[in-house]
């Protein structure tokens, strides 16, 4: 009788499962950088997706299959940034432009007092 016909087929399930799996991409949207072509961008993301697999290699024997797929995405997402992409940022969007309440002429100092100098001479 073999090694396997001993376990249960519930055991082999969970051993098999047990593993986590490779990325097959990643799970963040990235959009063209300005003035990218999508060709240029698609090449970008083809190298990035490879960049992002070989970060995670190993790493799925150990870790879980959420933590192997964040690590995969965080090396994708710097590789896109690098090649001027852009990516994903947190914190909240906004189209209000805030402006400053001091005017900018109030840091300008007045011009001193008396007579200018004269133009210089040619």
């Amino acid at each position: 009788m073999s090694c396997f016909s001993k376990l249960s087929p519930a055991a082999i399930i969970l051993a098999i499962t047990g593993c986590a799996s490779l990325p097959n991409g990643p799970n963040v949207m990235v959009l063209p950088g300005t003035g990218t072509s999508f060709e240029h961008f698609r090449s970008d993301d083809a190298l990035c997706e490879q960049y992002a697999l070989s970060q995670v290699k190993g790493a799925e024997d150990s870790d879980s299959e959420q933590e192997v797929q964040e690590r995969y995405d965080v090396a994708y997402v710097q590789c896109m940034y690098a090649k001027g992409q852009r990516v994903p940022v947190s914190g909240p969007f906004s189209d209000i432009v805030h402006h400053s309440t001091i005017s900018p002429s109030a840091h300008v100092p007045p011009p001193p007092s008396g007579t200018p100098p004269p133009p210089p001479a040619n």
